[in-house]
């Protein structure tokens, strides 16, 4: 309110009665038991006033244009109030509130309280003055925290909701206008093309420029410096301020005074919050501290909402390219989600088997205790692992190897069941192939010993014939008898030597071979046979050796020894494969094969390489080391088994190192 001054105070009656004085004396009284001063007018008189009541009206501002020696501001406008006032029925009552500046600038609220009272026949007006800028500070405050503790709550709701992330500035920007007690408020995000600012929400501003519009960045903006130095900037009073440059924006809608806050999430600037006003104005550090809560709440908000989706791009991603069929479940068993992997696995598409029970699948294979066996552990909150036998969409039947688990929340409620199938198909027919190539490696020897043992016979037995050929004593006839049991016994040990040589193993196509990639193809095959019998695998394998190898045959080789070990470890263990350079026999290096089974009797030991020995406990034929030893010899190198008693067996390879060119 403006300063006015008042007139100069009346002369006092220097004669007063008893009863006058009586009355004085009880106000002075009462005055000294109040909280403020006090003051009686009459008629535009001062009648009393009490020393509180002077030195709240002195400790006001003087007009600087009309200066009194006496008299401030607020005192005409009591005086001008209580003429007022005085002309209200006798016991009125009411209050007016004064807001002023003290001589520091700083500001003064006065509140007043009138009554009407009798006075000598007539009426005058009692006043109770008193200073309430600290109750009135204090009830503001709390109503502005009220306020900030409202939005902050309206953010944490829609946070916590399925709220689009654009609802979410939107209403934190109106919310934070509102309760600021402004016009424009505004959420900018960068571009990653440049360094222009997007406006992604705000208020105050035209609606249609909302999404669209973009604002020069950069250090000579507020927001561009906000963002760059991550520190708030607050001015006063945009058309005096020397540091940025206002944007055009900011200036076509008016903006003078503003706060501007960085958006921080952890340790990353997310964009910038800004809250302006129409007018000049001074911020006080709880509006900047509320302000900042606002825009880092909205930043982690946004920062964990697209972390959540890119989450679940990458899940939905592995899960569309995984190379196991996947199938979801409700707790009632039916189909939520179906892979495209399983898709090709049963030739039923994913629209077809939506909303479908998982026994579409059944094969009929498999007796109702196995799937009673099933629900019972994954009720019991366990996984259900094994071989199933499962029936395509045209009919024919599949092996895959069959994971169903519960899937649960954090309380630990059972929401879904989640089943992934690998197909066992591919494996079957490489195990095939390499049970095939033992019969087939039998074979040959089988062939090739015969042979040998025929040739060495027919060998003597054309010497024989020959010899007897050349002996003249003998009769022409019988000499042309033997020597055609010579040439014959030499023709059929021609065709003996070609059929050895077909025989004979070819050399290998030897190429750079990457033995960790090798492993991993040999374990993932094994797999159901380690997960079956609880056995652990441990790698120690660097990176770097490269062998000359044949792939196929080496993997081979590795097949038969792993197999080996998981059948010595039928009630479970610890099978490790260990990679290491060894100069044995010149550069190369060792892949030994360590297994916690039973171990080799030392008898055993000296005949694990001979074709068709088993120990009469072993699974097949006994050729697999055999082949094995074959397989490792034809690529220069060396298999070497132990076993040590009671820490089960140890198969090492050597084999030499990829020479350089």
């Amino acid at each position: 309110m403006k300063n006015r001054t008042t007139h100069s105070s009346p002369a006092k009656n220097p004669v007063q009665s008893k009863p006058e004085v009586a009355a004085a004396e009880v106000l002075a009284w009462v005055s000294d038991c109040l909280e403020g001063g006090l003051c009686l007018t009459a008629k535009g008189l001062l009648i009393f006033e009490n020393a509180q009541f002077g030195e709240l009206v002195e400790a006001t501002a003087v007009p600087r244009d009309r200066p009194t020696r006496n008299e401030t501001s607020i005192r005409a406008h009591l005086f001008a109030d209580s003429m007022v006032w005085n002309k209200e029925t006798l016991g009125s009552r009411g209050s007016q509130t004064y807001r002023l500046a003290d001589r520091e600038g700083q500001t003064l609220i006065y509140e007043c309280r009138y009554s009407v009272v009798p006075y000598h026949g007539e009426t005058g007006v009692l006043l109770v003055l008193r200073n309430v800028t600290e109750h009135t500070e204090l009830v503001q405050e709390a109503s502005q925290i009220a306020r900030f503790q409202s939005v902050l709550a309206r953010i944490g709701t829609l946070a916590v909701s399925d709220a689009p992330a654009q609802e979410l500035m939107s209403e934190a920007v109106k919310h934070t206008a509102e309760a600021l007690e402004l016009e424009m408020c505004k959420i900018l995000v960068p571009r990653e093309s440049d360094d222009h600012l997007a406006v992604v929400a705000g208020i105050g501003l035209e609606p249609e420029l909302i999404g669209k519009l973009t604002i020069e960045g950069g250090t000579h903006s507020q927001a561009g410096y906000a963002i760059r130095e991550r520190l708030p900037v607050v001015m006063r009073d945009l058309r005096k301020e020397t540091r940025f440059t206002p944007s055009k924006l900011l200036t076509e809608h008016g903006g003078i005074a503003g706060m501007c806050v960085p958006m921080l999430v952890e340790d990353r600037v997310y964009g910038a919050m800004t809250a302006h006003s129409k007018m000049v104005r001074d911020f006080t550090v709880k509006e900047l501290e509320f302000l900042c809560t606002v825009a880092n709440t909205v930043a982690t908000v946004l920062e964990r909402r697209r972390r959540a989706d890119t989450q679940r791009d990458l899940y939905h991603r592995l899960f569309m390219s995984a190379q196991d069929g996947i199938m979801l479940t409700d707790t009632k068993g039916y189909i939520l989600e179906w892979n495209p992997a399983i898709e090709r696995m049963t030739g039923w598409t994913r629209g077809e088997a939506l909303g479908q029970r998982p026994s579409l699948l059944k094969s009929g294979k498999h007796p109702p205790e196995f799937y009673e066996r099933l629900w019972q552990a994954i009720h019991s909150g366990l996984a259900f692992v094994d071989r199933f036998v499962n029936r395509r969409k045209d009919g024919s039947e599949f092996l895959v190897w069959e994971s169903v688990s519960p899937v649960k929340d954090r309380d630990g409620t059972t929401q879904f069941y989640l089943a992934i199938l690998t197909d066992l198909s591919e494996r079957e027919q490489m195990l095939e192939a390499l049970r095939h190539a033992e019969q087939v490696k039998l074979i040959g020897q089988l062939a090739g010993g015969i042979l040998h043992e025929v040739r060495n016979p027919l060998i003597g037995l054309g010497s024989l014939a020959t010899h007897l050929a050349e002996q003249d004593q003998l009769p022409r006839a019988a000499r042309d008898r033997c020597a055609l049991i010579a040439r014959e016994a030499a023709r059929i040990d021609e065709l003996l030597e070609s059929h050895l040589g077909q025989l004979r193993p070819r050399p290998f196509d030897l190429q750079p071979c990457d033995l960790p990639s090798l492993i991993d193809d040999m374990l993932t095959l094994l797999q159901p046979n380690l997960s079956k019998q609880r056995i652990r695998v441990t790698k120690i394998i660097p990176e770097g050796p490269v062998v000359d190898a044949s792939r196929a045959h080496l993997q081979q080789a590795f097949l038969n020894i792993s197999m080996n070990a998981i059948d010595a470890m039928a009630n479970g263990g610890e099978l490790t494969i260990r990679i290491a350079l060894n100069a044995k026999q010149g550069p190369g290096i060792s892949v030994t094969f360590s297994d916690t089974g039973k171990g080799i009797e030392p008898e055993d030991l000296q005949r694990i390489f001979e074709p068709f020995f088993t120990n009469g406990k072993a699974k097949g034929v006994g050729l697999g080391l055999t082949i094995t030893h074959d397989i490792v010899e034809r690529h220069g190198g060396q298999l070497a088994i132990s076993s040590p008693p009671g820490s089960g067996a140890i198969v090492e390879v050597w084999l030499p190192l990829k020479r350089e060119t």
